[in-house]
């Protein structure tokens, strides 16, 4: 359930701020199959972590 929400937020967030996982991946200097793979929560990077948290505004407290 955390996961869904999560990933329903980011991508809200995503197009609220006009933003796609291409540009997502050209800031974090990934590839953006892994963009795909962080946002889904298959996989964990801290940094994307920072970027969801300062550059589109989610923060997990939300979710509960």
């Amino acid at each position: 359930m955390f996961l869904k929400k999560r990933t329903e937020a980011i991508k809200k967030a995503m197009l609220y701020k006009r933003t796609n996982q291409k540009k997502i991946a050209q800031q974090l200097g990934i590839s953006e199959s892994y963009v795909t793979r962080l946002i889904n929560g298959e996989r964990y990077y801290r940094e994307f972590e920072i970027f969801i948290r300062y550059e589109l505004g989610i923060s997990y407290t939300n979710f509960k």
